[in-house]
């Protein structure tokens, strides 16, 4: 990482803090915005709530958002390369399906990443699964559904109880997330 990269990640580190003190917000979270045609950024988009359920809108809109973003970016690169080389790939959209995909390989990552940490904050006691949700979509780029993916997860795996029910539920907002007893 470029000492570029990093001072814009300090600085929009910054802001966020001071936002969320200034403006009383519980929540506060930025995504990253990419260069059409470059892999830079090109600015953040930062959000501010003091409701869950803003937090819960604004990363399931960040997540639709990011996707269409990608299939554009993808799409504006291989305009730029046909105007450069002045021909056409006859396999262009296949790379707009590529750039969605990665947003979902960021989640499968952001996923694995909250799975730690939710056991990590779990060896300090049970939590409502609201509580769970609002305390990992704020530092991972996640939506509500993957929080009910990664509990599921870790109930099939025996690292949590299930206390919301068998089949194909997922956990509601007042059920309880714990750790399993061995």
């Amino acid at each position: 990482m470029s000492p570029i990269s990093t001072g814009f990640r300090d600085l929009e580190r910054l802001f966020r803090e001071t936002l969320k003190s200034v403006g009383n917000f519980n929540y506060v979270i930025s995504t990253r915005i990419d260069k059409a045609t470059a892999e830079r950024p090109y600015f953040f988009i930062a959000y501010g709530t003091k409701s869950s359920d803003g937090l819960k809108t604004f990363r399931q809109i960040e997540y639709d958002a990011l996707r269409k973003h990608a299939k554009n970016r993808a799409n504006a690169m291989e305009q730029k390369r046909e105007q450069r080389l002045n021909t056409v790939d006859m396999f262009a959209g296949h790379q707009a399906s590529v750039q969605e995909a990665t947003i979902d390989e960021i989640v499968s990552e952001q996923k694995s990443l909250a799975s730690t940490r939710l056991m990590e904050v779990l060896s300090q006691g049970p939590l409502k699964f609201s509580r769970v949700v609002a305390g990992l979509l704020q530092p991972f780029m996640l939506r509500e559904t993957n929080v009910k993916d990664i509990c599921v997860d870790l109930a099939k795996t025996d690292k949590i109880e299930n206390t919301w029910g068998s089949g194909n539920r997922k956990p509601a907002d007042e059920n309880i997330i714990k750790l399993k007893v061995s």
